[in-house]
């Protein structure tokens, strides 16, 4: 880069004076050794000359214009666009030259980012000079390697890797990444492990960027040492940290893994437990952490100071306690005399506040006010109280649903505005919204409104699929391959509707059904649902095939509060009458036998009058709370008139218990409990309960590791009428079943959906007048297994696999009936 000097303007002053000396005549000498020689004559015109004798004065230089950019060339750049550089500059066209602003040009375009090196140089005349920017493109990334990482795989660390193929190379994001993958292999256990990158040429100004990993052993933590624990032994400490012994199956879980976070958080955890005992001045030293010789394992060592155990002395409330007093200390857990535990000082601090927010003082201040007495060990509590003022709902802002009407949210909320506010009531509309299983969360916060007195509610949502398109196929040990096609949409357009259309075909089943259910119908305390299908049931020695359907009206409890208050309470309790209308079809190649006449197809015109209580944390896929339902289904003559129906008619009534139980342990590993009971009675005795109606219990969705509807009552009869006919086992069905489900489930790869069970399960149907099989130990056949859960985009996915522990035998041949283990395959949820 140069700048143009002002060449006219220095030859003007120098022409000036040497002009003025050269009209002097100059005397004749001779130089003399050594002085200057003689300044040469100028030729002077003749008209200089007859003008009269005077002083010359030399005329003024003329001032040069200031130079301005004439164009802005770029060179050098590829894949960046011209516009963008010059874009970038300060310097423009028709602007003066101003190396100021060169500098800033250099800097801004640097700052773009795209380049590893600019200069802007001049061309073209002085004063109208074209600016050259010169630039040099940093590489491309052609594409990335993870090199050394034999421990951890290339799909775990992906989501570490910041670095994008075809991106402008970025150093900084070359950083990042190496900071990300080591924090993976320490999140893994390798505690030393090292990541480092380099960069490799490729042509056309492309590189590939290779992030090298020395994984080193892994680092576990082989023992973890406490003292000065004289009254805490270790043993109670220790399930209270993540930081935990490594053993010969921590490769199984992250156990026996450092984590620097973790187990400072860990130090906390063991003063909560000291502090749970009573030991209010326990003080947790700094550790110390030991590498052993080969560098593989980790000895933690920590310093502890139990200090003497206290009890709770004096409790005592102050401040505006607004006549509340005789109230407060109701909702203490912490009692005087008893043993200081800091969880039940906590619950009582936040049960006083909700109190008074329950009131509408949402900005009350509870603070605890300690007496400690060394003396008596005792430390007294003052709970003092500042409500501030009350305060309303102004209105209630509903946020993130950009498909979910916001009446399907508002309708689950017990916060009004007008209403004064309620930390109880906040807490139970997160609930509420929460079970739908639409979103995949909810958070209800406040914020101040127009005046101190008000207060605004925003319910903030993430929404999450809530429909599914499936068609699948499996095997099973005894349906052979499964089909099965579904369109479902548990939020119907966003109504809060469900529609459901499935087709499903085995050997043993098949199925064809239509379901809709609309929980508030036209916005009320109102529920309708209707069922249309058609179904065939292969049984062991019959055919039953459906085709009917059901129509449905329930009713919330808690809408008739207005003839009683106390069913306010009972929101998650509703009535449900169901009719249902279903031509019958069993075929059957029994002939000539006692139990024919049971054997018979015919219209089922029924009624059912259920309560359902609905506490599950979310309906679609629970973690905690229960679902208690009880059923009577009633056939009676009057629902099936022989003027429409004609003599071919089920009549019968059935009585139904199902309870469901689900309990989140830790760590994402959830307990499932189902009991199910069932018993079904002849209307009279000129109509006993058909075999379609019977109970068969057994296969995927009630005992499995047996054949589907294998466990029956059975009789052993003859082939035919002929006295020497060859004697075979019937299965007759049940009047009475009783299934009863256990299930651990836990996440394996929980971004995937991906999740493991193990399960138990006892089963049986029994006769009519038995209670108990004494064929089986509890009278109850058991079978346990494992599988597999995939929470997949078209539907869950079960794979599950069996192992009878009760295997029958045939009475007659003595063969063993139930294979050792049985694989069953389905798509839906099982409870």
């Amino acid at each position: 880069m140069r700048s143009p000097l002002p060449i006219v303007a220095l030859v003007c002053l120098l022409a000036g004076p040497a002009t003025a000396r050269a009209q002097e005549t100059p005397p004749a000498a001779t130089p003399s050794a050594g002085a200057p020689a003689p300044v040469p004559a100028v030729a002077v015109p003749p008209a200089a000359v007859a003008q009269p004798a005077a002083e010359p004065v030399a005329e003024p230089a003329a001032e040069p214009s200031e130079p301005t950019v004439s164009a802005i060339d770029v060179e050098g750049n590829r894949r960046v666009e011209v516009d963008a550089v010059k874009g970038a500059m300060v310097s423009k066209v028709g602007a003066p030259v101003d190396p100021l602003s060169i500098q800033q040009d250099v800097r801004a375009v640097m700052k773009l980012g795209y380049f590893s090196d600019v200069a802007i140089d001049e061309k073209g005349p002085p004063n109208r000079p074209i600016l050259v920017v010169r630039v040099v493109e940093k590489p491309s990334v052609q594409d990335y390697k993870i090199e050394g990482n034999d421990e951890i795989s290339a799909d775990d660390l992906k989501d570490a890797v910041e670095v994008k193929r075809y991106a402008i190379l970025d150093m900084t994001t070359v950083r990042k990444t190496v900071k990300k993958i080591q924090e993976k292999y320490t999140e893994k256990g390798f505690y030393l492990a090292e990541v480092t990158s380099r960069i490799e040429d490729r042509p056309d100004n492309q590189v590939v960027v290779v992030f090298v990993v020395n994984e080193r052993a892994k680092v576990q933590v082989r023992r973890i040492h406490f003292v000065g624990n004289d009254s805490v032994s270790k043993e109670e400490i220790l399930p209270y940290m993540q930081t935990q012994e490594g053993s010969f199956l921590a490769f199984l879980s992250s156990a026996g893994t450092y984590k620097e976070e973790a187990f400072q958080r860990d130090l906390q955890a063991i003063q909560a437990v000291y502090l749970e005992k009573g030991y209010v001045s326990v003080k947790v030293g700094k550790p110390t952490i030991a590498l052993s010789p080969d560098r593989t394992s980790l000895f933690i060592s920590i310093p502890i100071e139990e200090g003497e155990q206290y009890t709770v002395g004096k409790l005592d409330f102050s401040g505006e306690l607004l006549g509340m007093r005789p109230f407060l200390p109701q909702l203490l857990q912490s009692t005087e005399g008893q043993l200081f535990v800091r969880s039940k000082v906590g619950h009582d601090l936040f049960a006083v506040a909700d109190f008074y927010k329950d009131m509408g003082y949402a900005y009350v201040n509870v603070n605890p006010v300690t007496k400690l007495d060394p003396k008596a060990r005792t430390l007294g509590l003052t709970f003092d109280v500042q409500p501030g003022q009350k305060v309303l709902f102004e209105r209630i802002e509903i946020q993130g649903n950009a498909k979910t009407r916001d009446k399907v949210i508002r309708r689950e909320l017990r916060i009004y505005e007008g209403d004064l506010y309620s930390a109880s009531a906040i807490k139970i509309s997160k609930q509420r919204i929460t079970a739908l299983g639409y979103f995949e969360t909810v958070e209800i916060t406040t914020k101040k409104g127009s005046t101190d007195d008000r207060i605004v509610a925003v319910v903030e949502v993430k929404e999450k699929a809530t429909g599914t398109f499936q068609v699948g196929a499996g095997f099973s040990s005894y349906e052979n391959f499964i089909l099965t096609a579904q369109i479902s949409q548990n939020n119907f357009f966003g109504w809060g509707q469900t529609l459901s259309l499935q087709v499903q075909w085995s050997s043993l089943r098949q199925l064809g059904q239509i379901q809709f259910v609309e929980p508030y119908f036209l916005d009320t305390k109102w529920t309708f649902a209707f069922d249309l299908y058609a179904n065939e049931n292969l049984y062991a020695n019959f055919t039953r095939g459906a085709l009917g359907g059901s129509l449905t009206w329930g009713y919330e409890l808690a809408g008739l509060s207005w003839l009683w208050p106390g069913l306010s309470k009972l929101e998650d309790l509703r009535v449900f009458l169901t009719y249902t209308l279903e031509r019958v079809r069993v075929t059957s190649s029994i002939q000539d036998l006692l139990l024919y006449n049971r054997y018979r197809s015919g219209w089922t015109s029924a009624a059912r009058l259920a309560v359902a209580w609905d506490r599950r944390d979310n309906r679609l896929f629970p973690t905690r709370g229960f679902y208690l339902s009880a059923s009577l289904d009633i056939a009676p003559p009057f629902l099936a008139p022989g003027a429409v129906f004609g003599d071919q008619v089920n009549l019968f009534y059935r009585e139904t218990l199902e309870f469901r139980f689900y309990q989140d342990i830790f760590q994402g590993l959830t307990g499932r409990f189902r009991l199910l009971a069932g018993v079904i009675r002849g209307w009279d005795e000129n109509n006993p309960v058909p075999v379609s109606e019977l109970y068969y219990v057994g296969g995927v969705n009630t005992v499995r590791g047996y054949r589907l509807y294998s466990l029956s009552p059975v009789v052993v009869v003859g082939a035919s009428t002929n006295p020497d006919a060859q004697m075979r086992l019937l299965q007759v069905g049940g009047n009475k079943q009783i299934v009863l489900n256990f299930e651990l489930e836990y996440p394996i790869v929980e971004k995937m959906g991906i999740r493991a069970v193990v399960f138990f399960d006892m089963g049986n149907a029994l006769a009519p007048g038995v209670y108990i099989d004494p064929a089986v130990s509890l009278g109850l056949y058991k079978a346990w297994g494992f599988g597999l859960r995939w929470f997949s985009p078209i539907g869950p996915l079960r794979f599950e696999w069996g192992f009878p522990l009760d295997r029958r035998r045939d009475p007659i041949t003595g063969a063993i009936i139930d294979a050792p283990v049985d694989f069953q395959f389905t798509i839906g949820s099982f409870f």
